[in-house]
């Protein structure tokens, strides 16, 4: 089950100002560097709350209503990929009043995600603006990837959409682990299971790739990079 963490509420009260505190909440990951006095910190603090999730369950669920905006603050998640905190999870779909369109389940040992209802959050935003400012910014940031992923599945073919998708799957690492069924990240690529199925093997007999299962190495990384430019 989802366990409630206490917030901390010790951040002393300030006239200065003062960057936002890095535990249980990872404020400055979150928004940056913003200031605000203690008092507002502690606000804020006061307004949010930790969940523990564990391996397995759902940090978000699929229709349920967006009552407030998420964040993942340690561990790691599947939905369109693997995330890993600190990090937005869901910042827009609250403030549409909407549903949640898909699930995000945790796939480390266990994950913090941090809550703040928008019933608390949009009245104590209208005295913040540099907190305000900071939202829009994680927002933008969020609409910039999703069409440099869009334009990357209308401009690539199939093979190049696997080949940066590994790419920046495994940063820097020279393997991974899919947290996912080949199916979802087909669907992530819009392609179907067989042509991933059939690229990645491509892959593996041109030497580029080991593929063991759900285990890739990543054994030529300037090749990879060439067909995820397309060349």
């Amino acid at each position: 089950m989802i366990a409630p963490l206490s917030p901390d509420l010790s951040l002393p009260a300030s006239t200065g100002l003062i960057p936002g505190p890095a535990h249980p909440i990872p404020w400055r990951a979150l928004l940056g560097d913003v200031l605000l006095d203690g008092d507002s910190w502690s606000a804020l603090a006061g307004m949010t709350h930790v969940r523990r999730c564990q391996a397995g369950e759902l940090a978000i669920r699929r229709g349920d209503a967006a009552v407030a905006m998420l964040a993942l603050c340690e561990g790691k998640v599947a939905a369109r990929g693997p995330l890993s905190g600190p990090q937005w999870l869901d910042l827009h779909t609250a403030w549409l009043e909407g549903r949640y369109e898909e699930d995000v389940t945790v796939v480390s040992a266990s994950a913090q995600v941090m809550v703040w209802p928008m019933a608390v959050a949009t009245m104590w935003l209208r005295s913040q603006p540099p907190v305000l400012e900071a939202l829009v910014r994680a927002v933008s940031a969020q609409l910039r990837d999703a069409q440099d992923g869009i334009r990357g599945l209308t401009m690539k073919d199939a093979t190049g959409r696997v080949a940066a998708w590994l790419l920046a799957q495994a940063g820097a690492a020279g393997e991974l682990q899919l947290a996912e069924r080949k199916r979802d990240v087909a669907a992530q690529l819009s392609i179907s299971p067989e042509t991933l199925s059939r690229t990645l093997r491509q892959l593996a007999d041109r030497g580029v790739l080991a593929v063991q299962g759900y285990r890739i190495g990543l054994l030529d990384r300037v090749e990879l990079l060439a067909l995820a430019r397309g060349r």
